[in-house]
């Protein structure tokens, strides 16, 4: 199998490969906004990047141009960060799923990547109702992706304190594997380790409550071999939460 990139072809090579068959399409909602002192701004487009590539291989699909903005409200007192309202983000949504169900996609999967955007997609989601002849799907479910990642750091002997829901041992490994020339572990530095359910109730209240660098878990003890896992666990569990909405 393999995966194109949408924004790459012509209309008529879109045209043409929906025709013979490849009829779904990946959309990756990313953010542009603070990861701490050692993660750049567009962490969470990367991994929208790579994750959505990923699972559009295994999917044999398009993959549609990540979202690069997200809501990000909870991180606006860091300089750089970006923020979609949620009526806007909500929007967005609303209208890309609106153009690409006019061309025969049969299948349009919405991919978050950032903690901020899915509460939003998830009322998006409901408000958009039954598309006539295309399936659309969304992963809403936060608390499920972050467990995910709990429990592939859990296998590598980092706690869920340390792993973290934001820049902490989880993220900056990933990010160590995929853009290592934009990692500075030299600023990298233990942020908030509580429990998740103190982090789920505050960070998006502002997450300098949380930690003054913006930081949720300790990423010193990331590495480029743990991140690959993570990628390779990540990707497994979002291509079968796909096929299991079939």
């Amino acid at each position: 199998m393999t995966a194109i990139h949408l924004d790459r072809m012509t209309w008529t090579e879109v045209k043409l490969e929906i025709k013979n068959g490849r009829d779904t399409v990946i959309v990756p909602f990313g953010s542009t906004e603070q990861h701490g002192r050692h993660l750049p701004l567009g962490t969470d487009a990367v991994l929208g990047d790579e994750f959505g590539w990923a699972v559009a291989v295994r999917l044999d699909a398009f993959l549609a141009p990540t979202v690069r903005f997200g809501c990000s409200e909870h991180h606006l007192s860091f300089p750089g960060t970006i923020s979609l309202g949620d009526e806007t983000f909500q929007r967005i949504v609303t209208d890309v799923v609106a153009s690409l169900s006019r061309h025969g996609f049969r299948r349009i999967v919405l991919l978050p990547t950032h903690g901020g955007n899915f509460k939003p997609l998830a009322e998006a989601f409901a408000k958009l109702g039954p598309v006539e002849n295309v399936q659309v799907i969304a992963f809403t479910d936060l608390e499920g992706l972050v467990n995910a990642a709990f429990k592939s750091s859990n296998s590598s002997g980092v706690n869920p304190a340390q792993s973290g829901a934001h820049s902490g041992e989880w993220e900056t490994s990933l990010m160590l594997a995929l853009r290592p020339e934009q990692v500075k572990m030299d600023h990298a530095a233990e942020g908030f380790v509580g429990e998740l359910s103190e982090i789920m109730a505050k960070v998006f209240d502002g997450i300098q409550n949380l930690d003054e660098n913006g930081v949720l878990g300790d990423p010193r003890p990331a590495t480029a071999a743990a991140g690959e896992k993570y990628f390779e666990d990540m990707v497994e569990f979002l291509y079968q939460w796909v096929e299991d909405q079939r």
